[in-house]
């Protein structure tokens, strides 16, 4: 599934980009934080990457790829229960620039599928590893770019929605049942360099 998601994502940027005379590539580094809507959540941190094709000054398709992981210790009767997990989101974008100046305020999207891991480790020694798992996503965003020619300095807010598979219960309950998967909502906010920004 993850091959599929990929290439089609691919097919759709060459699309655009054959199908426009203006397209011009760029390419965005960010980092970030996100914290769940479950309370007393961790705030976490993740970074990702973004290919994008301009069709217009003002208009991008693009396909992204992020990775947020999360890690937790407990004591327990002097024993150490350690759990790390990771979310990454493989996804296909779009974005609505407003302006073409310094300043450039943008709404976008993400939607794709959202692959996530986990462990368990019991004094050092790994006593539960999960298979893969995928769940569907969106993530509405809204931000600024800064741009300095084709260089921009981007600031943005995401909100993620990760909908729940048919046979995955929203109830972690156990130790063998923690996935950090079952955050169903959390936002974020990301800082990031793109290069090319649709110039002349």
């Amino acid at each position: 599934m993850k091959k599929k998601v990929i290439l089609s994502l691919a097919v759709a940027m060459v699309i655009a980009a054959t199908s426009a005379s203006f397209a011009q590539f760029s390419l965005g580094l960010q980092g970030g934080i996100a914290k769940s809507n479950v309370e007393d959540s961790k705030t976490v941190a993740g970074g990702g990457v973004n290919l994008r094709v301009f069709a217009s000054p003002n208009f991008a398709i693009g396909v992204a790829g992020k990775i947020y992981a999360d890690g937790s210790d407990y004591r327990v009767a002097g024993q150490t229960l350690s759990s790390t997990g990771t979310l990454m989101p493989v996804t296909g974008t779009l974005d609505y620039f407003f302006t073409t100046g310094v300043i450039r305020p943008y709404i976008g999207g993400d939607a794709g599928v959202y692959f996530s891991k986990y462990k368990a480790k019991w004094n050092g020694e790994t006593v539960l590893e999960s298979s893969t798992r995928n769940n569907f996503g969106t993530a509405p965003r809204a931000g600024i770019v800064f741009a300095f020619g084709n260089l921009g300095i981007q600031v943005e807010g995401i909100y993620h929605f990760v909908f729940g598979n048919k046979n995955h219960s929203s109830e972690t309950g156990n130790v063998d049942n923690i996935d950090f998967e079952s955050t169903s909502k959390f936002g974020g906010v990301n800082v990031g360099i793109i290069f090319g920004l649709g110039g002349k």
